[in-house]
């Protein structure tokens, strides 16, 4: 399958990787909807975020930025730059995937602490801050630049190391969504075994919830390591 993505005429290439990146963005909007419609959790906000048309616009831009870093990231593995593998055992694959997740939740700390730098956060970051609660297309309301930043933090991931192709796919699965599930409105591990398994040690709705109040603090994606190593963690 990676040989015949790779091999596609160019023009193909870039259909094939809007398209899938249009896909990812249409399951984030369709799991947020289900998981809204089907928990009975409150709101976390008293007042939603609308969805504007200048958010739509924004978001579907950031599918082209995501296709963009897909087209690299072909460019880069057809000139052995950087290298994936195949046919890994399952431990290996799980333990690679494991190995991003950690990887990038690191990576995806600093970034987004530089992103709050001021001249930064006023140049692209304050987009996404516009929503100060969230809605079905928050995940994908980011600034050009602060897209393409992050879906260059995986390839220098791959360019550094080598996983196997069903561990990056597994990952941009999780990554999808947990991105989704930190961006809902709702509380819906709330008063759940996971919760009570995971809330000091992952970053559920909440969490994401209170960066968007409180800019200054939870900047963490999957865990709160680096949040708690840095002191930027408020309690949920």
């Amino acid at each position: 399958m990676l040989e015949r993505i790779t091999t596609l005429p160019i023009s193909e290439l870039i259909v094939f990787s809007l398209l899938l990146n249009l896909f990812l963005y249409g399951l984030s909007i369709g799991l947020y909807l289900l998981l809204q419609k089907y928990t009975c959790s409150t709101y976390i906000q008293e007042e939603q975020q609308a969805i504007t048309g200048r958010d739509i616009r924004l978001s579907l831009f950031t599918i082209v930025c995501n296709a963009i870093v897909f087209l690299l990231g072909v460019w880069l593995y057809k000139h052995g730059i950087i290298n994936v593998s195949e046919q890994s055992t399952v431990w290996i694959i799980i333990l690679q995937t494991i190995g991003l997740i950690v990887g990038m939740d690191f990576l995806m700390y600093v970034f987004h602490r530089l992103a709050h730098i001021p001249i930064f956060y006023s140049l692209a970051h304050v987009r996404h801050h516009e929503h100060s609660s969230v809605n079905a297309i928050s995940l994908f309301v980011l600034h050009p630049i602060e897209a393409i930043g992050f879906g260059l933090l995986i390839v220098v991931l791959l360019y550094l190391f080598t996983f196997d192709v069903m561990a990056v796919t597994l990952y941009l699965i999780i990554n999808l969504l947990w991105g989704t599930i930190g961006h809902i409105d709702k509380d819906i591990f709330k008063g759940t075994l996971f919760e009570r398994i995971s809330r000091d040690v992952l970053c559920l709705t909440v969490f994401h919830n209170i960066h968007h109040q409180d800019p200054d603090s939870n900047y963490g994606f999957y865990t709160l390591f680096w949040d708690k190593c840095f002191k930027t963690y408020r309690k949920v």
